[in-house]
């Protein structure tokens, strides 16, 4: 008996389905065509960038860690590249396919090498060098340091003679390094020491930027492994700026008089004012002087009239 309520509730929650087929099928209506979306349409992607399909593999030499980032999609992956120079190939490796999400991956200063990788899969798409409608980032103090070039590549070199006080810094890579040594005011080359797991002057490290003289080849030490410092002579050296000549002293002389002059025209207008308004403390006092007499007259007055009375 307290099953039966329970059956009936099931009854009821199907009925409207059995009725809708039953009348499709006795009057010959159409059958339903709504469908149900299981998973979302990935978002159409608008870039600047485009890319010519090199080829497809399902797997490739792996890059650096700090060169393997989350990316949105292809077009992502095409401004990442175009943003982080020296790029001249990019490969997205899909990830979710009803979002379009993967993972963009690249290998500064490399070229695409074919027999790096293997086929069978469209897991991993390769693209050419992007070419995008915006220019490629350069920002700073001359586009000369976008695309860096080193003279050296050596181990063990000292740091600058202020022992990295003033002149040491961290920096994003080694485009970032010659851009900080082409702003200073004086820096006639940098070396930049890369702290990063692929020991990549693409990637972050420290910079060293010295203010004067040439690198010196005989300072540095013999590499044991690879070279762990990257040397870039300065292209944009600033031009050595003479001083500025001293500010005219007939000026900065009639300054103080005019300021004195005025300060004290403002005390002699501050002092008359105040001497000839009375303040409000001044008002107040009369106030109650006068308040206070009022009072003692009409006293007197009351005493001597009893008085008379008696």
């Amino acid at each position: 008996m307290k099953i039966t309520p329970f059956w009936g509730s099931i009854a009821l929650t199907f009925a409207p389905t059995v009725l809708a087929q039953g009348l499709r099928q006795a009057t010959g209506g159409p059958e339903p065509t709504t469908t149900v979306q299981w998973y979302p349409t990935p978002t159409p992607e608008v870039s600047n960038c485009t890319a010519s399909l090199i080829t497809t593999l399902s797997d490739y030499k792996d890059p650096g860690p700090e060169f393997a980032v989350a990316s949105s999609g292809k077009a992502h992956c095409w401004e990442y590249c175009n943003a982080h120079q020296p790029c001249n190939f990019v490969i997205f490796a899909k990830g979710n396919p009803y979002t379009g999400t993967g993972t963009c991956w690249l290998y500064p200063g490399e070229n695409f090498d074919e027999s790096a990788g293997t086929t069978g899969s469209d897991h991993l798409s390769v693209y050419n060098k992007p070419e995008c409608a915006e220019a490629t980032q350069t920002s700073g103090a001359c586009t000369a340091t976008a695309s860096p070039s080193a003279v050296a590549s050596v181990c063990g070199y000292p740091t600058p003679d202020d022992d990295c006080f003033y002149s040491c810094a961290a920096s994003s890579g080694a485009a970032d390094c010659l851009n900080q040594c082409a702003d200073a005011d004086s820096c006639s080359y940098a070396v930049f020491n890369p702290h990063n797991p692929s020991n990549s002057p693409y990637a972050s490290g420290t910079c060293w930027k010295y203010p004067n003289g040439t690198y010196d080849a005989t300072k540095a030490s013999t590499c044991s492994g690879a070279p762990e410092q990257f040397v870039y002579d300065n292209p944009c050296p600033k031009a050595s700026s003479s001083s500025s000549p001293p500010a005219s002293s007939s000026s900065s002389g009639s300054s103080p008089s005019a300021t004195g002059s005025t300060s004290n025209d403002a005390k002699a207008e501050g002092a008359t004012q105040s001497s000839a308004t009375p303040s409000a403390d001044a008002k107040g006092s009369a106030h109650t002087g006068h308040s206070l007499s009022n009072f003692l007259a009409a006293c007197v007055a009351i005493l001597m009239w009893q008085g008379l009375r008696r």
